[in-house]
């Protein structure tokens, strides 16, 4: 992964978090593109798309709110070999678009099922049961589910099967910090209840068994016409995203090393 930290900045949120202040960033500012909030519109994708060419799916993106988690998908156009893709979300974003087939944080998923011809595996982490069993039966079989009932059930070793039974393909994680307890991340959308200790459990797992492309994160609260976020708010996910942000870069690192060992 590169370095630098890549933020894209859409609601302002993160100009009230704290875990970024004392390292090397790149801010990409799109506050001022409209048809961004949930959905996004064919200007808006091409706006986005020119923003971000010049920087690479290799590194560490932060998203914003849940709202914006089809950035993903234009990180996701940049790789051009076959990988695989692995979501930590309490959704499964594989809904049917309800504006004109538009790009939206809650079809994102099922976009890059139908049209990335380079992704070659998803697996969904953390979503309910009854969340998985709605999806369409065609879509769903293209798509592993790992519910938060089986992980509740059986620990990590579900997780650690699919990894190890899966080959060697490499992976991009996108993380959506609704899929963590309120404890560890507090969301704009109704959240899960993993614990931050596991998901960081899991990521490691990652690490281990496959070499990891690149990552994002997203799941921030950000204030609206109704609310400001609380302070308390703001401190817990900025916790949550700096342990994040350490913890890939430091088993990137790792995972280097090991390999330049290997080729010695």
């Amino acid at each position: 992964m590169k370095k630098n930290t890549i933020i894209m900045n859409f609601s302002g949120i993160y100009e009230e978090e704290t875990f970024y202040k004392d390292q090397e960033i790149c801010w990409i500012n799109c506050r001022d593109i409209s048809g961004v909030n949930g959905y996004c519109s064919d200007d808006a994708r091409e706006e986005i798309r020119r923003r971000i060419q010049d920087y690479d799916y290799r590194g560490i993106h932060f998203l914003d709110s849940g709202n914006y988690h089809y950035l993903s998908r234009f990180w996701l156009e940049k790789i051009r070999e076959p990988y695989s893709l692995v979501v930590f979300d309490h959704h499964t974003d594989m809904q049917e678009s309800a504006f004109f087939g538009m790009l939206s944080c809650g079809s994102w998923i099922r976009e890059v099922v139908e049209n990335d011809p380079f992704v070659r595996e998803i697996c969904v982490v953390g979503p309910p049961r009854e969340a998985a069993a709605q999806c369409e039966p065609e879509l769903a079989s293209k798509v592993v589910f790992l519910t938060w009932e089986e992980l509740e059930e059986g620990g990590l070793d579900p997780w650690i099967s699919f990894l190890e039974g899966r080959g060697d393909l490499p992976v991009y994680l996108s993380i959506d910090k609704d899929v963590l307890s309120r404890d560890d991340a507090r969301a704009n959308w109704d959240q899960g209840e993993m614990s931050l200790e596991d998901l960081e459990a899991m990521i490691r797992q990652v690490f281990q068994k496959r070499n990891v492309l690149g990552a994002d994160i997203c799941g921030e609260n950000p204030q609206d016409t109704a609310r400001m976020p609380s302070e308390e708010e703001l401190e817990i996910n900025s916790r949550t995203n700096r342990r994040l942000d350490e913890l890939l870069k430091g088993q990137k690192t790792e995972q280097k090393e090991v390999q330049q060992r290997v080729k010695c």
